[in-house]
């Protein structure tokens, strides 16, 4: 994800009155623009692709943790197991 650049914190009524020039920004830098209203941030606009990135991020994290939890309680087996359990299925197929 891109840092946050001074120049790219604006204010909403800026937004509004510009929307296009703000998405072609986005779309030509791909930086998050961060509006803000009254003097605070209010939103933050990123481009389509980074926000997928960051979902994307997100969800790996998501799924890292989730197994960190299963290691913590036990809830796994070796590798050799593993690969077992696929030989089996692999065999299962091969003599459909």
């Amino acid at each position: 994800m891109a840092n946050i650049h001074l120049g790219n914190i604006r204010p909403l009524t800026d937004f509004r009155k510009n929307m296009k020039e703000f998405i072609a920004e986005l779309n030509s830098k791909k930086e998050p623009i961060i509006l803000t209203q009254h003097g605070k941030s209010a939103a933050v606009l990123l481009h389509t692709e980074k926000f997928q990135e960051m979902q994307d991020r997100m969800e790996f994290l998501r799924k890292v943790a989730l197994g960190l939890e299963d290691y913590k309680h036990g809830r796994v087996h070796s590798l050799e197991k593993t690969f077992d359990e696929l030989d089996k299925i692999i065999t299962a197929a091969e003599n459909r």
